[in-house]
């Protein structure tokens, strides 16, 4: 093996190890049943983790789109990453059909990178962070289609519920408000009345968006959508920044390097 194709195998390592990670998030995401409610702190946990593993990807595939040639070599290196992707989530109908738009938006922004930098006369990482936006949008669409299959199959099995936990915290919340209001010979009566109060509530109210509980995590992933890919407009920078630096690095130990060319251009003028 030449040297120069050890060092496409070592930059098409690191996106199959990023697909990888990001297929862990995308399983972890398909369980998230209760981002339906509230955000609570593991959720916003796994919601950070998920940013990150965009960004991974992102200068992964920045620098695979920039360092790996030829393109089809590229395109082969976005295909196995698909196939790490899978491996690190699971492989059913949902996950392949999102695992080929992975492929697809990855094959998309190589050939769209390769033309950018075809076009310059000199290299620059804006022609690489052009594409790469609409590149992190269908990223996340994959991670938020993950959520949406898994809370829509959950709810067609079991039907829409609020786990017992986020249930006990509501009642809590409420008994403290309303009992200490109470007069204390009558605290424990009034405890246990607020309590069955709360869960009639709850069930009347489970019954009434009964005939709209399939639309709860489409209209839930669209609402995370928005909010997300406004935090990717605001962060896009930040994969861009660690690409220079990445660059950088791989100049210094000699995997890659600046040359000049010289070609000849043919232009039609007046005579």
């Amino acid at each position: 093996m030449s040297t120069r194709s050890v060092k496409i195998v070592l930059l098409t390592l690191p996106l199959i190890g990023a697909a990888y990670y990001f297929g862990v998030i995308c399983g972890q995401m398909s369980g998230a049943y209760e981002l339906l409610l509230a955000p609570s702190r593991d959720g916003m946990i796994l919601l950070l983790r998920m940013l990150l593993a965009l960004g991974i990807v992102a200068v992964a595939a920045g620098t695979a789109a920039v360092l790996v040639r030829p393109t089809w070599a590229t395109m082969l290196a976005f295909s196995l990453s698909g196939a790490a992707l899978l491996l690190g989530w699971e492989v059913t109908q949902h996950s392949m059909v999102l695992a080929v738009l992975y492929v697809v938006a990855g094959i998309a922004y190589v050939v769209s990178a390769a033309k950018e930098l075809g076009q310059r006369i000199k290299f620059s990482l804006s022609a690489v962070s052009e594409g790469q936006s609409i590149y992190l949008v269908a990223l996340l669409v994959v991670v938020l289609g993950s959520f949406y299959t898994g809370c829509a199959e959950r709810i067609k099995r079991e039907g829409f519920s609020i786990p017992e936990e986020y249930v006990a915290t509501f009642v809590d919340q409420a008994v403290k408000r309303v009992v200490p209001t109470a007069p204390e010979a009558a605290r424990d009566a009034v405890q246990s009345e607020v309590r069955q109060q709360f869960r009639r509530m709850l069930d009347v109210m489970l019954q009434q968006l009964e005939p709209f509980e399939q639309f709860i995590p489409l209209f839930v992933t669209l609402g995370l959508f928005m909010s997300l890919f406004t935090s990717i407009r605001l962060l896009s920078w930040v994969p861009m920044l660690i690409m220079g630096a990445v660059f950088e690095l791989l100049k210094a130990v000699g995997i890659a390097r600046v040359t000049v060319e010289s070609v000849e251009v043919e232009r039609l003028v007046l005579s």
